[in-house]
């Protein structure tokens, strides 16, 4: 098992990409995890998700972030889809363990 931090900051070209735990925002949203372009961060709920969803969250997150700044045309299940596969990829064959330690609330 190879076990990788989650850095608070993660760059993609000249932008900086905050992560960050905020329950209430997402769940009152609807959804697991939130990616705001205008404010430069993806939200994600580290209470009611089990490890696992949480990484793919992660994830399918930060193919919004790619998708918006390489200017692809994909819809939210083409991006499940991706985010599914990589998950696979990642924490199944390849045996990558996310470590969330690093990641504040709010």
């Amino acid at each position: 098992m190879v076990k990788i931090k989650v850095p608070q900051e993660i760059k993609l070209l000249t932008h900086t990409i905050k992560i960050r735990f905020d329950v209430k925002q997402v769940i009152s949203q609807g959804t697991c995890g939130i990616t705001r372009h205008l404010f430069q961060d993806i939200m994600l709920d580290n209470l009611t998700l089990p490890t696992s969803e949480l990484n793919q969250v992660f994830l399918h997150e930060y193919i919004h972030v790619i998708e918006r700044h390489f200017a692809l045309k994909l819809d939210d299940n083409d991006v499940e889809r991706l985010a599914e596969g990589l998950s696979v990829l990642l924490f199944d064959s390849l045996n990558i363990e996310l470590d969330w330690v690093d990641i504040k609330e709010g």
